[in-house]
């Protein structure tokens, strides 16, 4: 070989190495989290986002996606509000300290469409903005109610008066209400808990009882539901300003995909566990027609003793 092809194969070497470090530099990876496992149901929703964006957004922008066992749930929205975190998905209760009337989404008897043609979901977004530094991307869970399930089976709403249910904050009021006694008790405790007749029952979402092993333990669930499932995907704020307009694209394009992705999943899904506590012999208890109304009447008021008047506001355009 020549000292002049030498010198050429040499050149384009050191062109392919210094090309590499500029064609990384070009790609932006955010860093996300989400507040359950990433195997958990809640948390797919969030996984198919970050998927999409990984796929159309190669060589501009990839999300780099870790789960509570990288991050804890409880510090996420701190991490997100820092910019320890680019995005996570966060249901509004554990954020409720930054944004303490975000649990109108939870109350709400809107779809996220109807949410954003009443102007609730801007108002919503515009408070998260302002309060939390963040901006909602997206929203997950709308339709997916919660319930109250027992071990043993009552003949009555009154057979519930006194006993011990695994609860969580958003449910307190609402089931001392029913005469119920809160249990504030983990996810991971909450299958022992079940297992030993710690408690009489729980309050989880219509998704998910079998995932968990509840479902051996469940002999009714009450119905109808109550509240919503609310899962709301946020941007630290500094990073949404600092998005070029190739990687924003990317964000909207997705957003856009999302919108009609999420519902479609979600009315699967929904089809899906409803069949799964028929076979695992749940079986569906009335608890009357105004629980669901009463249960969202009771939070709307646990609301105003906050502020009253941005209740309202927002009670009028989250509420049928």
């Amino acid at each position: 070989m020549t000292r002049s092809k030498t010198a050429l194969f040499a050149l384009a070497a050191l062109a392919t190495t210094a090309l590499a470090p500029v064609e990384a530099l070009a790609e932006r990876t955010l860093r996300a989290a989400s507040f359950l496992p990433l195997q958990s149901v809640f948390a797919e929703p969030m996984v198919m986002f970050s998927d999409h964006v990984n796929e159309i957004g190669k060589g501009v922008l990839q999300i780099n996606l870790v789960g509570p066992d990288a991050i804890p749930a409880v510090e996420q929205a701190n991490a997100l509000r820092s910019g320890l975190l680019d995005m996570g998905a966060i249901p509004p209760g554990l954020y409720k300290q930054m944004v303490p009337l975000g649990n109108a989404q939870d109350i709400s008897d809107m779809t996220v469409a109807e949410q954003k043609a009443s102007g609730g979901y801007q108002m919503m977004a515009d408070m998260v903005k302002e309060q939390m530094g963040t901006v909602m991307l997206a929203t997950y869970g709308d339709g997916i109610p919660f319930h109250l399930y027992t071990a043993n089976t009552i003949t009555s709403m009154d057979d519930l008066k006194g006993k011990r249910v695994r609860s969580s904050p958003i449910f307190h009021e609402f089931f001392s209400s029913l005469g119920l006694t809160n249990a504030d008790i983990s996810v991971p405790e909450a299958y022992t808990a079940l297992e030993r007749g710690v408690v009489f029952g729980y309050g989880w979402p219509a998704w998910g009882i079998e995932d968990l092993g509840w479902d051996k333990f469940t002999k009714q669930r009450i119905d109808p539901g109550f509240y919503n499932v609310t899962i709301n995907i946020l941007m630290n704020g500094k990073t949404y300003d600092s998005l070029t307009p190739e990687e924003k694209k990317v964000i909207d394009d997705t957003i856009a995909w999302f919108d009609v992705a999420a519902p479609e999943f979600q009315a699967a899904k929904g089809d899906y566990y409803r069949e799964q506590q028929d076979k695992a012999g749940v079986q569906s208890f009335d608890g009357g027609a105004d629980l669901s109304k009463r249960a969202a009447d009771i939070y709307w008021e646990e609301l105003a003793k906050i502020d009253a008047d941005k209740t309202a506001k927002l009670r009028a355009v989250f509420q049928k």
